[in-house]
């Protein structure tokens, strides 16, 4: 892996904060390399899974802001939490646009714990080819 392609963005923080009229505020913060914290917010409904959507939505746009300078676009298609082979899973469907190539992408993660962190790390998951970080 050549110097520019290392790993270059790390997970820092995903939250999910009930708001005074029944819905939630998601927050996920990522840093990269050299050029700080960036950090993506999106609200959603009162549901669990309006809630993993919304966490999905603010990692999605953590990681557009962090590889704005590389035109880079990542936008939430789905998101799902379900339980395969006896383990609770979260997985994330994205579209990732860089400059004119658009991809369909898919992410996964260990949602056993903390499904706020899972959904985010699911996001990063599946962009990290895209983003040639793996």
């Amino acid at each position: 892996m050549s110097e520019g392609t290392s790993r270059t963005i790390r997970f820092v923080r995903a939250h999910v904060d009930p708001l005074p009229d029944g819905r939630c505020q998601a927050l996920v913060q990522v840093e990269r390399v050299r050029l700080g914290p960036t950090t993506g917010t999106a609200q959603g409904g009162s549901e669990p899974t309006d809630a993993l959507r919304a966490v999905a939505r603010a990692a999605a746009d953590a990681l557009s802001e962090a590889y704005d300078a590389e035109g880079v676009k990542i936008r939430i298609r789905g998101v799902q939490q379900l339980e395969a082979f006896g383990q609770i899973v979260v997985i994330a469907s994205l579209a990732a646009t860089r400059g004119t190539l658009t991809r369909s992408l898919l992410g996964i993660c260990d949602g056993t714990d903390d499904p706020a962190r899972a959904t985010a790390l699911a996001v990063l998951n599946g962009t990290n080819r895209f983003l040639g970080l793996e």
